[in-house]
C-alpha cells in the first residue's frame, strides 16, 4: 500500500513551480497553510514522460501522523480532501507525489484512465522513487469515507503499472468521467 506523507513545513504560495525538477536540484519544499489556497496557474509546455503509477484510497490514506483512514491532503489546491471529482480538465482528481518531481498545482492527464488530475497531496514512496531518479504518481481512488477491503485495495492493484502520462496537461483531451472505484465497486475503464 501507498501511504500519503504530510511534510512538516510550509513554503510561500509564490514559490509554486509547474516545471519538473530534477532530484539533484530540488529543494525541500511544503505545503501552504492549512486550508489555505493558492492560485493554480496556466499549464507550463506539455510533456510526455513514463512513470509509475499507483493509486490510493481513503482507507490507505495517512495524515501525516500514522492515522489512517482519512482524505486529508497536504497541498490544496482546488479541493479541501482528496476527491476523484469529474477527472476533468476543469474538475481533475486529486493524485500524490513528491512536490520536488511536481509542484502542487500542476495537472497532469493519465491516457489510460483518460483522466486528469491535479497534485495537491504528498506521497512517501513517491518521495524515495524520486530520490532515485524514478517517476512515480498515486491517483486518488474512491470516496472520502472508508471502503469494503480487499475490493478497494484490489482496484488499486489494477491500475498499478509504468504508463506514459501527460504533465502539464492542456485542456480538450478525452475525458471517461466514470469513477474508478464506485458504491464499493471497482469501475476503472482502461482505454
Amino acid at each position: 500500500m501507498r501511504h500519503r506523507l504530510t511534510p512538516p513545513l510550509l513554503i510561500a504560495a509564490g514559490a509554486l513551480s509547474l516545471a519538473l525538477v530534477p532530484p539533484s536540484a530540488s529543494a525541500h519544499t511544503n505545503s501552504p497553510a492549512a486550508g489555505a489556497r493558492s492560485l493554480v496557474t496556466r499549464p507550463a509546455d506539455s510533456q510526455t514522460i513514463n512513470v509509475n503509477v499507483t493509486s490510493y484510497g481513503y482507507n490507505d490514506n495517512d495524515d501525516g501522523n500514522g492515522h489512517y483512514g482519512t482524505a486529508q491532503i497536504a497541498y490544496p489546491q482546488i479541493h479541501s480532501e482528496a476527491t476523484e471529482d469529474l477527472g476533468t480538465y476543469d474538475r481533475p482528481a486529486t493524485f500524490a507525489t513528491d512536490p520536488g518531481e511536481f509542484a502542487p498545482g500542476t495537472r497532469i492527464y493519465v491516457p489510460f484512465l483518460q483522466k486528469y488530475f491535479i497534485m495537491e497531496d504528498g506521497c512517501a514512496e513517491c518521495s524515495s522513487d524520486w530520490q532515485n531518479g524514478v517517476h512515480h504518481v498515486d491517483l486518488w481512488m474512491g470516496p472520502a469515507s472508508s471502503q469494503p477491503e480487499p475490493a478497494l485495495d484490489d482496484c488499486e492493484g489494477s491500475i498499478t503499472q509504468s504508463a506514459d502520462i501527460v504533465v502539464n496537461a492542456e485542456p480538450g483531451l478525452p475525458v471517461d468521467t466514470t469513477p474508478m472505484f464506485s458504491d464499493g465497486q471497482c469501475t476503472a475503464v482502461h482505454h
